[in-house]
């Protein structure tokens, strides 16, 4: 008898739960909120920003926007009762729209709808491609463009195939940074064909661009000539970071070259001789990695000088100057947030290309302006000269 009354108190016990549950995940009331008023639009890149009025009921939730993209696909933007506006975006072209807003009360209820009518401005993929330039460069095609609001883009590059006659996809890269530019390399010396577009994370796509280029001779120059050469006003590596450590072929946190901080003088100057004479396309950079990326003694702006024969001093007038260059970080953030762009192009190696009317040298004479740290020493993990030393 004890054991069937605990049964019959444990039933209507899990009843009352279950019955209390449901009713907090059921509406409470039916009474949708007020409509959304007074809307204005300012047309935007690929979207819009629209403003309104929001009902002042008490249990207002959030206002939302319906509306269709190019693809068909239908999208929603949300934004809660405490900001007047929103964002509708993804649009490939610049047609006239509608989109429809409604209030949402916290029971789920929708007010009447409010239709309004949008004209995006030229989306961000369109606008990033006519500013799109292809050229040759040695080994391969260089690639450059501007993007000034930093949009999120994939870029495209294809090649036609000799045998097949057809294009095929070289690469997509991915990118946000506001002066974009890629090259692709490992070519034969010989005319192809290639092609570009850029899309953009809703699959909105430029037109395609074409291009008929020649890849220029290149070479990574021999680092086992290299040596280090010290000039008036040059240092030693200090602590076991010396010359020969810039180009053993290692990269990372802890290999590479130092000058010693605390000398009192800036800039720096880093020397050493090739072992042949060539003609330079780049140098390429490989930083400090690990924490150091985009900061500490990473170079940010710096000069490249040459010379054929070993100048008597390391003034700068008795060197050619091959270049003038500049760090560019991706993301453009801050120092010590990085993007995972950002660290690949520190690992995998920035590029410093060189105009291709320099002349040819042998000798090479890095001036260091400013490090990321914009301290009073710099670092180099690794750096590779590439060129035609034929």
């Amino acid at each position: 008898m004890r054991y069937s009354i605990i049964l019959i108190l444990l039933s209507v016990l899990i009843y009352s739960c279950e019955d209390k549950f449901q009713r907090t995940l059921e509406p409470t009331e039916s009474t949708p909120p007020g409509v959304v008023t007074n809307v204005t639009v300012k047309n935007i890149a690929g979207g819009a920003v629209l403003y309104y009025d929001v009902p002042l009921d008490d249990d207002l939730s959030y206002v939302k926007a319906d509306y269709i993209r190019n693809n068909g696909d239908q999208a929603e933007a949300k934004s809660s009762r405490y900001v007047d506006s929103l964002v509708v975006e993804g649009f490939g072209n610049t047609t006239e729209r509608d989109v429809t807003l409604y209030a949402v009360d916290r029971n789920q209820n929708a007010s009447e709808p409010t239709s309004v009518k949008i004209q995006p401005l030229t989306p961000p993929v369109k606008v990033v491609a006519s500013t799109f330039e292809l050229v040759a460069d040695f080994g391969g095609i260089q690639a450059r463009w501007a993007n000034d609001d930093k949009a999120e883009l994939g870029v495209v590059f294809m090649r036609k195939d000799t045998l097949t006659d057809k294009f095929e996809t070289l690469e997509t890269y991915y990118t946000n940074a506001p002066a974009g530019k890629r090259s692709i390399r490992n070519m034969k010396v010989k005319e192809r064909e290639f092609s570009v577009y850029m899309k953009d994370r809703w699959d909105n796509r430029s037109d395609t661009l074409s291009y008929k280029i020649t890849p220029l001779f290149e070479t990574a120059f021999d680092k086992g000539l290299f040596r280090k050469v010290l000039m008036e006003g040059d240092y030693d590596g200090v602590f076991g970071w010396v010359h020969e450590r810039m180009w053993d072929g290692k990269h990372g946190e802890g290999n590479g070259y130092s000058s010693p901080g605390g000398q009192g003088v800036w800039p720096h100057y880093v020397t050493f001789d090739m072992g042949i004479v060539g003609k330079l396309s780049r140098l390429q950079l490989k930083q400090r990695s690990g924490r150091y990326v985009f900061a500490e003694g990473n170079l940010r702006r710096f000069e490249v000088f040459g010379a054929v024969d070993l100048p008597e001093n390391g003034d700068d007038e008795n060197w050619i100057q091959l270049g003038d260059f500049e760090s560019i970080k991706p993301s453009d953030l801050p120092m010590g947030k990085n993007t995972n762009e950002d660290i690949a192009v520190a690992n995998e190696g920035e590029d410093f290309i060189f105009d291709i009317s320099a002349p040819k040298v042998r000798y090479i004479r890095i001036k260091v302006k400013e490090t990321w740290a914009a301290g009073d020493n710099f670092q180099i993990s690794e750096l590779t000269i590439f060129g035609d030393n034929r």
